[in-house]
């Protein structure tokens, strides 16, 4: 499968792309194939294949999607703004799951902190499919070479059926394995523990949160700051970071962790 990148190298590969679209735009070779035209016909070689395993392939987006009762899983692919005709045909790929169930109880939610001011819906759990693969890390795959395309389609393809469907499987299964996903350190908690907690399982995410919080000293201290402060004062008028916006929804769902 493709390897992740160092945040170095990262860095490093942006600068030299952002260089060579300058000079692209400058310079346009007009009988070069577009990034859309080559992404879009390596993403319906990713399309066919992984059809058969009950996902469809939408070109808005784009992405492929599967329905699941309650829950939608989603594969979405965001194409690299540097992608240059001819040369570069970049994408990254992203992996979500979507419940009606949790959309629905953050829209009915009486604190401001849960009702989601966003349009659109909030995934359950999402990360780059980079991340769900091993050695795990940040994965690009560049269709931009026709005569590679068919082997950068089918790393893709590897890495959605390794990285990609053991998650969605957990969450075909029973809920615990779900409520495991919240010991992650990214994305954070507030997703899957919402998740939970609108299927009226409150002590399953009230467990899930403690066990997180006792697994990091430091973190639980900071989280009980805040935690405290919240209670007192009421709910930030804003957003920033883990432990501050963990300890304000745990104050708005009436979640608790042993200490506070």
């Amino acid at each position: 499968m493709a390897s992740p990148r160092s945040f170095a190298d990262l860095v490093a590969a942006t600068a030299r792309q952002k260089l060579a679209a300058a000079n692209a735009r400058q310079n346009p070779d007009v009988a070069a194939e577009k990034p859309r035209e080559a992404i879009f016909h390596g993403l319906q070689m990713v399309g066919d294949a992984i059809a058969a395993d009950g996902f469809s392939f939408t070109r808005s987006g784009p992405k492929f999607s599967q329905k699941s009762g309650d829950l939608t899983f989603e594969i979405t692919v965001q194409s690299d703004r540097n992608n240059v005709a001819g040369q570069r045909a970049a994408i990254w790929v992203h992996v979500g799951v979507y419940s009606k169930s949790l959309t629905a109880w953050r829209k009915n939610h009486p604190s401001d902190w849960i009702r989601p001011k966003a349009s659109f819906p909030i995934p359950v759990f999402g990360n780059q499919l980079g991340y769900l693969c091993d050695p795990a890390g940040w994965v690009e795959w560049d269709f931009a070479d026709k005569t590679k395309r068919r082997s950068v389609a089918d790393d893709l393809i590897t890495s959605i059926r390794v990285g990609a469907y053991p998650l969605f499987a957990i969450f075909q299964g029973a809920i615990e394995g779900v409520a495991a996903l919240s010991d992650q350190d990214w994305p954070p908690q507030e997703g899957v523990l919402s998740y939970i907690l609108s299927l009226g399982r409150a002590p399953l995410a009230t467990d899930s949160l403690r066990n997180h919080l006792d697994k990091r000293p430091k973190f639980r201290r900071d989280f009980e700051k805040f935690y405290e402060q919240f209670s007192q004062m009421g709910l930030p008028p804003y957003r920033t970071a883990i432990p501050h916006d963990l300890a304000a929804f745990a104050v708005a769902t009436g979640l608790t962790s042993s200490g506070s």
